[in-house]
């Protein structure tokens, strides 16, 4: 009974093993498949810079300011002489109601209704004049000041450079370059001229 229990065993051994022991030769026989090294970025040497205080701070923004508020306040004297001029148009206009006949004050009414679309019109221009010399002159600064921080971050070997009001927690002054970028930026460009485009056609 003994030998019988024993040859039943060896031979579930066998059926089992043969499976397992032919799935191990698959597996040996195989290539190995060769696990790639994981690539890792390298750290970035951060810089701080407050490009709002620059902008702000900067001689050559601070001329264009100054010669946008000269231009705006020849413009406010030239509307107000405009205005005023229309003011008395439009008092002769109501004079004239009394003393022409309909067709006379038509043509005339129609003719200081022009006039005032042409005064505005012309105001709207002279506007959008004003701002694109002001955007073009602030692109100006913009371009070099672009210039000035990738020469100040390659000189102190930063290789990332981020504007503080991104930054929620930054430990002391470290990495900010915002003074060095600024006293370069006024000797490179301490003024620019504001230059007004003409009218359209």
């Amino acid at each position: 009974m003994a030998h019988r229990l024993t040859a039943l065993f060896l031979t579930g051994l066998a059926l089992v093993a043969g499976p397992v022991a032919s799935y191990a030769q698959e597996i040996m026989g195989q290539p190995q498949q060769v696990q790639q090294p994981v690539r890792r970025l390298p750290y970035a040497q951060v810089a701080v810079v407050d490009i709002p205080t620059i902008l702000q701070q900067a001689t050559s923004m601070r001329t264009i300011q100054q010669q946008l508020d000269v231009q705006k306040e020849q413009l406010q004297r030239d509307v107000a002489q405009q205005q005023e001029a229309l003011r008395g148009a439009e008092q002769e206009l109501a004079r004239l109601r009394q003393t022409v006949s309909v067709e006379e004050f038509d043509r005339k009414r129609t003719e200081f209704e022009t006039q005032v679309s042409a005064t505005g019109r012309a105001l709207q221009e002279r506007t959008r004049r004003l701002d694109i010399a002001f955007n073009q002159a602030r692109n100006s600064v913009i371009n070099t000041l672009d210039q000035v921080i990738a020469e100040v971050a390659k000189e102190t070997g930063a290789t990332l450079v981020i504007s503080r009001q991104f930054i929620v927690y930054q430990a002391g002054g470290a990495g900010d370059i915002t003074a060095e970028v600024l006293e370069r930026l006024n000797s490179r460009l301490p003024q620019v001229p504001v230059t007004v485009p003409p009218p359209t056609q």
